[in-house]
């Protein structure tokens, strides 16, 4: 691995996991006229999806002869957790306010704050163990 820190890796991952979050979200709303909650049961297993295959090699380094099934499926569990608390922030701040409300990439940017630490943990000590 490189000079960076394992957790520091964690966070870039999470950075291109936000803004794919953020990306597809943002489409659904634009472009699709989804709303801003319900986009974000399409752009959280997106995400989550691409957070897998980066931290599984580039953070925590597994390789091929790892099976990658019960990876994901545990990368999955842990994401699940750290994803109903960035939505359940997400949500709230939403429906609190109508400024929230029209301008999403803010309750989203607050709420993935949120949920890093809880990820991270989780990952580190139980989906790539």
């Amino acid at each position: 691995m490189t000079g960076m820190s394992r957790f520091m890796r964690f966070g870039l991952v999470g950075t291109l996991g936000f803004v794919v979050d953020a990306g597809v979200m943002q489409l659904l709303v634009s472009f699709a006229g989804v709303g801003a909650i319900e986009a974000r049961a399409v752009s959280i297993p997106t995400a989550v999806f691409a957070t897998w295959l980066l931290n599984r090699t580039f953070t925590f380094g597994k390789t091929a002869d790892d099976p990658a099934l019960p990876s994901l499926l545990r990368y999955a569990a842990v994401s699940a957790g750290g994803a109903l608390v960035n939505f359940i922030v997400y949500s709230a701040l939403v429906l609190a306010s109508s400024t929230l409300a029209a301008r999403p990439m803010i309750p989203l940017a607050m709420a993935s704050i949120v949920a890093l630490v809880f990820n991270y943990l989780g990952s580190k000590h139980f989906a790539f163990r």
